[in-house]
């Protein structure tokens, strides 16, 4: 356990919380159209970027998405919540924060939180998409480039590009302008929020209850595969 004292810890989780703040203002908020493609397990954090984009594809091989802060001992941010209920409904959502679910890629499509499913198996290549991602990808991705769900992706990008920048944007705003506003009136107040809870002694034991848990998993993990 460290010793420092309890200000740098403060300290730390504050440019923590606002430069997650800063990550929603400008992805939720973007002028650019977003498409996130979810390849694998989406918990907490993974959930909440695929969440401030403008268009969701998520491989149905394997993973599950969700916001399960509350497994973890602690609680999402109000207004990363807020973006699930939004999406999935009230009830649905309500209830999702607090048992911390973690849905499978068809559920997660019927509810709304993502809007595509997609399969290694579904399709066939598309030689167009293909070679717009080997300029895209980097040199150690290129045998992704015909990854159907990087396709799928890059289709619904190229339908956004095709529609009016201003007209797409404007579009988008009617819809985050005001959660946008609230964030930025606000971020002061979530900060020293978080930080007031964060530091509690039972926030704190079940967040090292949790770390020990998932190094005991990883060791395991390494033991098995050694």
């Amino acid at each position: 356990e460290s010793s420092a004292p309890a200000w740098t810890w403060l300290s730390s989780w504050s440019q923590t919380r606002r430069s997650l703040q800063q990550v929603y203002i400008d992805l939720y908020g973007s002028r650019l159209a977003t498409v996130a493609a979810v390849d694998g397990h989406a918990p907490a954090a993974g959930c909440f970027l695929a969440m401030s984009c403008d268009f969701r594809v998520m491989s149905g091989e394997v993973g599950r998405i969700g916001l399960n802060e509350s497994r973890l001992g602690i609680a999402a941010p109000p207004w990363m919540g807020q973006m699930l209920v939004r999406l999935i409904g009230h009830r649905k959502g309500e209830l999702a924060l607090a048992m911390g679910t973690l849905f499978e890629p068809e559920e997660a499509k019927r509810l709304g939180l993502v809007d595509e499913v997609v399969f290694d198996s579904s399709g066939k290549i598309d030689e167009e998409s293909r070679a717009i991602l080997e300029n895209l990808l980097p040199s150690d991705l290129q045998d992704k480039t015909s990854d159907p769900l990087l396709q799928r992706a890059l289709k619904q990008a190229r339908a956004f590009a095709e529609v009016p920048s201003n007209a797409r944007t404007a579009s988008k705003m009617i819809t985050r302008k005001s959660h946008l506003h609230d964030m930025v009136t606000q971020r002061e107040a979530d900060t020293d929020w978080f930080c007031e809870f964060i530091n509690q002694t039972e926030v704190q034991e079940n967040l090292k209850r949790y770390v020990k848990e998932m190094l005991g998993k990883s060791k395991n993990k390494s033991m098995s595969e050694a």
